[in-house]
């Protein structure tokens, strides 16, 4: 049981919601943002270690605080890219070996340099690590990346029949961090592959974990068309060497200045353009995955479990060698308001 013998008090520690990774083992610098008040003001303060591992940087960026760094209410965790091209898993294990650490904090791979993305927060009125929290979240929710959190994410890195697939943010030309996409790892490592976000939408979809609002857009004869999933149904058809991915998706179409959607053949029409170019776009998501020799679609579990015999352990490099197709089909559900 908790009680007054076990106590922290925020006033005695250095509370650090955001923090980041670059370098590499041997050679490592981690930063380290925390707020702190004023008399009238709340300001980020950032903290830079070096050292040769995780815990080494954190012991050497505790020199320069005047209080102990707590990183119990750590939300965000960034890993610059050149980083995550080792294994990422040397830059995670500190935190499930203290009691003290969350597992459901965020993680990101960022482009270039590390501090621009800290130093962007000084200004912001929440914490750094809220900041990133927040702007995750709503990729989430918008289907762009696919939900991860520290832990979530370790369970991935210890299974060999699935991989990352984790939110790329660059820092874009107002200074301001942007979502690129989805950076692909094969096992423990970031490949230097990454998926768009409009890509990150599809793989959402073939790895059936959509947020609560997932849209598309096209361009169907001149005139936008948008759409929001309504439903999503996804099966694996899977054989030795061949995976038929069968997805029926119910729309609700958002924008389409041409309408005339009352007329079944123009809605029949719409629907096989619809299905047609997403059926395109999906094949070239999973023809970036196996280039990338990344299963971000989970197909290697569903081979382990229910035909092992077609399992091969080395499942990256197998998976780049089978024949996946995915069929589409889409129905429009409602049009409007009141349709």
């Amino acid at each position: 049981m908790a009680g007054c013998w076990d106590e922290r008090l925020y006033k005695n520690s250095s509370v650090v919601s955001l923090t980041g990774f670059e370098g590499e083992i041997g050679k490592l610098t981690a930063y380290y943002a925390y707020p702190e008040a004023t008399t009238t003001e709340m300001k980020t303060v950032i903290i830079t270690g070096k050292g040769v591992s995780p815990r080494d940087v954190r012991q050497d960026a505790e020199l320069n605080v005047e209080q102990t760094m707590d990183l119990s209410v750590l939300s965000t965790i960034l890993i610059s890219e050149k980083t995550a091209e080792d294994d990422i898993y040397n830059y995670l294990d500190g935190y499930f070996r203290d009691s003290n650490s969350p597992i459901t904090s965020k993680l990101a791979i960022v482009q270039g340099d590390l501090k621009p993305f800290f130093e962007v927060s000084e200004d912001k009125q929440s914490t750094a690590g809220e900041y990133y929290d927040r702007f995750i979240t709503s990729l989430e929710e918008n289907s762009m990346v696919i939900p991860y959190t520290l832990q979530t994410a370790s369970t991935i890195i210890f299974e060999n029949a699935q991989d990352l697939a984790l939110p790329y943010l660059k820092m874009g030309e107002e200074k301001h961090p942007k979502a690129e996409g989805l950076a692909l790892f094969s096992g423990r490592s970031f490949t230097g592959k990454i998926l768009t976000i409009d890509e990150g939408v599809l793989l959402n979809i073939l790895n059936d974990s959509l947020g609560f609002a997932t849209r598309i857009s096209y361009l169907y004869e001149d005139s936008p068309v948008t759409v929001r999933i309504n439903k999503s149904k996804r099966k694996l058809n899977i054989s030795e060497d061949k995976i038929e991915i069968p997805l029926k998706l119910e729309f609700i179409l958002s924008e389409f200045p041409k309408d005339n959607l009352d007329k079944k053949n123009k809605r029949l029409e719409l629907e096989k353009f619809l299905q047609d170019e997403i059926e395109k776009d999906m094949k070239e998501v999973i023809k970036k995955l196996q280039e990338a020799k990344c299963d971000a679609i989970g197909i290697g579990r569903q081979v382990r479990a229910f035909h092992p015999k077609w399992f091969n352990e080395d499942w990256g490099e197998h998976f780049s060698t089978l024949d996946i197709s995915p069929k589409v089909d889409v129905e429009i559900v409602k049009t409007g308001i009141l349709e």
